[in-house]
């Protein structure tokens, strides 16, 4: 009998400290973001606070304000450094894969930090103490919320308008702006006045808005912008595969971003868009760049897939050629 109950013990010990035989999985290494999912508002949400559980060390996260009908815009904070970068993705509805490859970052350098592990060569736990990077995965809540949902996603109160916007139809696959026909990327207060193509009403696509900053979530990016006074940043959008950098740049600021972009580009495989003389502004990214006087990159990611979304069997390719960019950037601004 005594032998039975030692073996017994000693088995019981061995399932402890083996971690049950292998049969429960480690919850550090099991993966959160699934990139094969329609990545939703909801999704975003939930996969915030099981990593920023997952990695306390490593995460912080907060809402930087709420959008028209009350959804959060989550700012994600990987590291701890008193310097930071601030990387975004969704300004545009149906460009939600771009909020997909913000939260995979998120993962891959909170597990790196709290392993203290490489990533490509890079100390992320070292780096990211001493500049952190800012994520806003999901700029527009409402809009990827109405584009993969439809109508029954949205107040029934505003049906028929969103419907007018979208030019009679139900089918809401190829909408681009928020909830209330602004587009977000044309409404910062860069050269907006002169901004082309604006379709003068709300829309699905390209209205700037009656005047800049009209949009909430225009007005709670910029001032979480403010706030955080971040080194660079990088708006992440969907198709060309091209990045968009420069913004009227002149002398040591141009020489300075048209390095950076120039590593990016070798790094990605995307195209630097050459300098135009009158940019259309109105993008985030003009406006950091314009009022910062700082590096701002809008990165396309995908090859254009027409009006509609980039299929989620484009992310695989997307986050090999971008998973080290906002770590290059940090690198950049230490």
């Amino acid at each position: 009998m005594l032998y039975k109950n030692l073996i017994v013990s000693l088995f019981a010990l061995f399932i402890v400290f083996s971690g049950g035989l292998g049969i429960k999985e480690n919850t550090a290494s099991a993966l959160q973001i699934d990139p094969d999912a329609t990545y939703s508002y909801e999704r975003l949400t939930k996969d915030i606070k099981a990593l920023a559980e997952r990695y306390p060390e490593a995460i912080t996260y907060k809402s930087i304000g709420t959008s028209p009908y009350g959804r959060e815009l989550w700012a994600v904070k990987v590291g701890s450094g008193d310097k930071n970068i601030l990387v975004n993705g969704s300004h545009h509805a149906r460009e939600w894969l771009t909020s997909t490859l913000n939260m995979k970052m998120v993962e891959e350098y909170a597990k790196a930090y709290s392993n203290n592990t490489t990533i490509n060569g890079f100390q992320v736990r070292t780096l990211l103490n001493d500049v952190a990077i800012w994520f806003v995965p999901m700029v527009n809540p409402d809009g990827v919320t109405l584009q993969q949902q439809g109508l029954n996603a949205m107040p029934s109160s505003i049906h028929n308008d969103l419907i007018r916007m979208n030019d009679g139809m139900r089918d809401f696959t190829r909408w681009k702006a928020n909830a209330e026909g602004e587009d977000l990327n044309r409404q910062y207060p860069a050269d907006w006045e002169n901004i082309k193509y604006s379709s003068g009403k709300p829309y699905y696509k390209d209205f700037k808005g009656y005047y800049p900053m009209q949009a909430k979530e225009a007005r709670h990016l910029a001032s979480f912008t403010y706030e955080t006074g971040p080194r660079s940043t990088v708006a992440y959008h969907s198709a060309g595969q091209i990045v968009y950098w420069y913004f009227n740049q002149t002398g040591d600021q141009y020489d300075r971003d048209k390095r950076v972009v120039d590593n990016i580009s070798l790094i990605t495989g995307y195209k630097p868009v050459s300098p135009q003389p009158n940019p259309s502004g109105g993008g985030y990214t003009d406006w950091f760049v314009d009022e910062f006087k700082r590096v701002g990159l809008t990165i396309e990611i995908g090859a254009y897939p027409g009006q509609r979304h980039l299929p989620t069997s484009a992310f695989d390719q997307a986050w090999n050629r971008n998973k080290i960019v906002p770590l290059r950037m940090a690198q950049n601004a230490r």
